[in-house]
């Protein structure tokens, strides 16, 4: 009996350290009065905010296996390490440059643009708030101690492939500023993020930075960290514009024809676009695009190229980690759709630098 209530009690006690954990990489949730706030935006409807695809999942539909088999990682991965270039301090010019994108793999990407440096979606660790869970294909490029110093640190919504607790402690004990969708800074406020160095926006509201604007654009997602929160943050696309050179970023969203022509037409043309590809499913149709969908995408808002986003590192989709890019190149190739996929950590500057189709010799 002695026993049994030795192993009940550590039992409890491992339950409670990951419940805090779980707590502490999650990070606030916006509270009852920050909402009310919201109740004036035509897309916050019933305390939380909508979509105006369907964006519900439909497990009938769902292919790639069942739902445990988010957690394999071996069935879905490369076999053998993807190629990268190793980043350091010393990488990175003292003065950004007019238009370059380092990809760090998944979503996450440093960013030069009109002499200003941009962090998108910093995530350097596994896409889950507990440990072995959503494990990563390999390594990332670069350590958190090396970013470069960022004028702006840019987030997409609030899942754990897009927003991680370590990364955004590095970069606010640097003094960054964050540029968040509504609802975001409750939880980097947690994680110690002085408020005013966080700005909030809604879909089409404008921040600017010593020549950096940056616009956020409606996207077909939903947001949550801790299940109770489901869709009581926003989720953004943004344009970036500065020195007369232009970014899209897509961020996670599903196929709208009219939301992207409207964004094309609004602010286009773009030099590139940052578009996902990865995590699509029949199971769910509505929040993410198909390979189809994202090279209608990059025609759609009138960008020159294709650069990939959202894949190569998390099984997020249950299909193999290069079925997505494979087939994103065939379509381009078919639509005259330039695609430039720089291998993780490599400087790629559209425009000017070539990138190869280096996923091709692999398995």
């Amino acid at each position: 009996m002695k026993m049994i209530l030795i192993s009940l009690l550590l039992l409890a006690l491992a339950a409670a350290g990951a419940a805090g954990y779980f707590l502490c990489q999650a990070g606030a949730a916006p509270d009852a009065e920050q909402l009310k706030q919201f109740e004036r935006l035509a897309y916050f409807k019933n305390g939380r905010f909508t979509a105006e695809n369907d964006v519900s999942v439909h497990p009938e539909k769902m292919t790639g296996g069942s739902t445990f088999s988010f957690f394999s990682v071996k069935k879905y991965a490369p076999d053998t390490p993807l190629p990268q270039k190793k980043l350091d301090k010393n990488s990175f010019p003292q003065t950004p440059g007019e238009l370059a994108v380092y990809w760090l793999g998944h979503s996450s990407f440093i960013l030069e643009i009109g002499a200003r440096c941009i962090i998108l979606d910093p995530v350097l660790g596994n896409a889950a708030p507990l440990p072995g869970l959503f494990k990563r294909y390999g390594q990332a490029p670069i350590t958190r101690e090396d970013f470069p110093p960022a004028d702006i640190v840019l987030i997409t919504h609030n899942h754990y492939d897009h927003l991680e607790r370590a990364s955004v402690r590095a970069l606010a004990k640097r003094g960054a500023a964050f540029v968040v969708p509504l609802g975001v800074g409750a939880a980097l406020k947690s994680w110690g993020v002085k408020a005013q160095h966080i700005h909030e926006l809604g879909w089409n509201d404008t921040f600017t930075h010593n020549g950096l604007t940056i616009t956020a654009q409606r996207a077909e997602h939903y947001s949550s960290r801790r299940g109770t929160d489901k869709n009581k943050t926003l989720w953004n696309g943004y344009t970036l514009e500065a020195g007369g050179r232009k970014i899209y970023v897509s961020g996670d969203t599903g196929y709208n024809e009219r939301l992207f022509k409207e964004i094309g037409r609004r602010h286009g043309p773009f030099d590139a676009a940052l578009v996902e590809i990865d995590a699509w499913n029949p199971g769910w149709p509505g929040m993410h695009l198909f390979p189809a969908q994202a090279v209608r995408a990059v025609q759609d808002v009138n960008a020159k190229q294709l650069i990939p986003a959202h894949w190569g590192l998390f099984n997020l989709g249950l299909h193999r980690w290069d079925e997505s890019i494979r087939a994103v190149q065939r379509l381009a190739d078919e639509n005259n759709v330039r695609v430039s996929a720089p291998v993780m950590g490599e400087r790629f500057e559209p425009g000017k630098t070539l990138t190869r189709r280096w996923w091709e010799n692999l398995n």
